[in-house]
């Protein structure tokens, strides 16, 4: 029985490898420009109004209790007539301004 020897790498795979791991430890490498663990983020102006509008509409349930009292004064006085054309065209545009 013979036990032949490893060869050495050839001068294509040496090169090879050597720049594999310079990649690596250049990957491994903490960058130099960067600040010392801070983070830093920027809000756009279209962001802070969806924002305040989101918090506006949560702090507010989203019904008009003076409306709706003046609507119900009108019921019980038989003042009020709803018309089902005009309903349906208010639910219509609300839809169409939400979603624009």
């Amino acid at each position: 029985m013979t036990i032949n020897t490893i060869k050495p790498f050839s001068g294509y795979e040496s090169t090879r490898l050597d720049h594999l791991e310079q990649q690596r430890q250049e990957h491994q490498k903490p960058v130099a420009n960067q600040d010392s663990g801070t983070d830093r983020i920027s809000i756009s102006d279209e962001a802070r109004l969806k924002m305040s509008m989101l918090k506006a509409a949560q702090e507010n349930d989203g019904v008009r209790a003076d409306k709706v009292a003046d609507v119900k004064a009108r019921i019980e006085a038989g003042e009020y007539e709803a018309s089902g054309k005009d309903i349906a065209a208010s639910l219509l545009r609300q839809e169409l301004d939400i979603w624009g």
